[in-house]
């Protein structure tokens, strides 16, 4: 199901934040085949040739990750985002 313009642009916007790579262009088949836990990427991938796509892709990283502290509320935390401050912003927007 294709998505807006914009919302592929906060998409991609958010894959940079998380340090993801971020492609976006036509899809096209060329060359050898890729897989991901075994499952075909180019027969997915070839679903959606000649339509504009934006691609998102990070590895995994495997058990803990780096303890980090928010700039905001210094709060520390794993992960991307502090949940303390994303707590408050879903409250702040009704949505809690």
């Amino acid at each position: 199901m294709p998505i807006s313009r914009s919302e592929a642009r906060e998409l991609m916007s958010r894959g940079y934040e998380m340090g993801a790579r971020v492609l976006n262009g036509l899809v096209q088949h060329e060359g050898d085949r890729w897989t991901v836990d075994g499952r075909p990427v180019d027969d997915w991938l070839g679903e959606l040739e000649g339509q504009r796509v934006c691609l998102v892709v990070a590895a995994i990283q495997e058990g803990r990750g780096p303890k980090r502290v928010c700039q905001v509320c210094g709060t520390e935390y794993e992960g991307y985002s502090c949940p303390h401050c994303r707590q408050v912003r879903k409250r702040l927007r009704g949505r809690a």
